[in-house]
């Protein structure tokens, strides 16, 4: 698995949506944030296999193949107003073994849309690349 460098915002702009805890875990929210994400790439081209969620929080499922290609897209510690996104690729054991694959590209490509999409956000501040 590879993954880019996250971002952190703070923003009131996304609030949790009545149920999306049933589908995560207790105070694991995000589904707004991949919403608006998802409908942002969608007007830039990019293709999107849909908002997911997890454990953690939501994926943007940007693809399955040749590797799995998302966003991940949570809150931090509970809070409804500080939220973290970070790309990610998943390449099989054989593609890592026999390097058939470089998902770097398309993990800078989705860091780049992140890094233009992220001061859009409605009320952001406190924006921290880590």
């Amino acid at each position: 698995m590879s993954a880019s460098p996250q971002v952190t915002f703070t923003t009131s702009f996304f609030q949790p949506i009545p149920g999306e805890e049933e589908e995560t875990n207790p105070g694991c929210y995000g589904k707004a944030l991949a919403q608006w994400l998802a409908e942002r790439l969608i007007e830039r081209g990019v293709s999107i296999e849909g908002v997911i969620p997890e454990d953690f929080g939501w994926v943007v499922m940007v693809s399955r193949e040749p590797f799995m290609l998302w966003l991940g897209c949570g809150n931090t510690d509970g809070s409804t107003t500080e939220w973290t996104v970070f790309p990610v690729a998943e390449t099989s054991i054989l593609q890592r073994l026999f390097k058939r694959v470089n998902p770097a590209p398309e993990i800078e490509k989705l860091r780049t849309h992140l890094t233009e999409l992220v001061p859009l956000i409605p009320g952001v501040s406190k924006v921290v690349w880590e």
